[in-house]
């Protein structure tokens, strides 16, 4: 089964004034066009659907927050009902004619949509496919953007030749350190609207570089801060990364006494750091290389309290020695020095 997410303009509406020569058509004016007319004629989304539309595919129309948007994605969503489909209308918060509103939030809610479904619809079971033809151009951009980091394939209408392009998703493995060394920060940013002096506090205690990096995935807006499209695209990939399927973790007898003479807070943030350490991509953007200190990688590395001391074989990955900066245990490993011939008795993490 196949769910294919339509981001949607106003073409139809366009088209339609066109050729009836109408200022202000109906409901029934608008189904009894798509009824009737050549559908590569119709709109830019009934051009592109079909040449990639097979039975049983589910859409999702996208539109933007304005009277003209819902007018076309819900005719037609009751259009392709009408046809068999399984089709619903989502509406994509500040997406707007006005400027600065869809440069700062518009874009970023399209992110956080599609990045959203693209999750929803695979824990469906459901193949997912974008069909960025319609609506603004830079929805083109973004939504490509989100089909190369969630590896889903993304189709639009080439204007010039009116053929179909497919950009296939492609296996890029991409760095995820900024988010995976600040993900508390990202995390607090996620959670509700944040001042630009509540978030420059929280950057004053970063080092200049890490103000710099993390600094790139925000931007600013009448005294708000807010993760930018790109950032929130990223952020969503990472949350995404984090619910595949993970490589094994297991712990040596040593690390494993350490974890279970943890309090239950402190447990479950290692808990956190074990679930990001089966994930290669994000395991191997945030681990540190130490030299003569230990033969193991250190993971993660950044703006956090916990540290784990690995290696990987066999697709798998073990962990010798777990450990804090707070509590001087980091800095006593590393003074000791860890070697991954002293430990054994490795257990999985459950």
């Amino acid at each position: 089964m196949r769910t294919i997410l339509v981001t949607t303009g106003t073409s139809l509406l366009s088209n339609i004034k066109k050729e009836l020569k109408v200022e202000e058509p109906n409901e029934a004016q608008l189904g009894n066009f798509l009824a009737h007319a050549d559908p590569a004629k119709a709109c830019a989304e009934t051009n592109s659907l079909s040449r990639m539309l097979e039975e049983g595919d589910r859409l999702v129309f996208l539109r933007s927050q304005t009277e003209e948007g819902k007018l076309c994605a819900e005719a037609l969503a009751r259009h392709y009902r009408g046809r068999g489909h399984e089709a619903e209308v989502v509406e994509v918060k500040d997406l707007t004619y006005k400027e600065s509103r869809f440069k700062m939030r518009g874009l970023r809610s399209l992110v956080s949509e599609l990045a959203g479904l693209v999750r929803e619809e695979r824990r469906k079971g459901r193949e997912v496919l974008l069909n960025a033809t319609g609506g603004f151009k830079a929805e083109i951009a973004y939504a490509t953007l989100i089909g190369l980091l969630f590896r889903v394939p993304v189709y639009y209408i080439h204007e010039a030749f009116q053929e179909i392009i497919s950009l296939p998703s492609v296996p890029v493995g991409w760095d995820y350190s900024i988010i995976s060394d600040h993900e508390e920060f990202f995390s607090w940013m996620d959670e509700e609207l944040r001042t630009t002096s509540e978030v420059d506090g929280k950057l004053a205690r970063m080092s200049r570089e890490e103000r710099e990096e993390v600094g790139m995935l925000l931007m600013e807006e009448e005294g708000y801060t807010f993760i930018s499209p790109v950032g929130e695209a990223l952020y969503e990939a990472y949350e995404a990364e984090l619910e595949l399927p993970g490589e094994p973790v297991l712990l040596s007898g040593r690390a494993r006494r350490t974890y279970e003479g943890l309090e239950p807070p402190e447990r479950r943030r290692f808990d956190r750091v074990f679930l990001k350490l089966g994930r290669p991509p994000i395991r191997r953007s945030s681990s540190d290389v130490l030299g003569g200190v230990t033969d193991c990688l250190v993971f993660p590395r950044g703006h956090v309290d916990e540290r784990t001391f690995y290696y990987e074989e066999g697709g798998k990955v073990f962990v010798c020695e777990i450990a804090k900066h707070s509590d001087g245990s980091y800095k006593k490993l590393l003074e000791r020095g860890v070697r991954r011939e002293e430990y054994g008795d490795f257990r999985k993490w459950q």
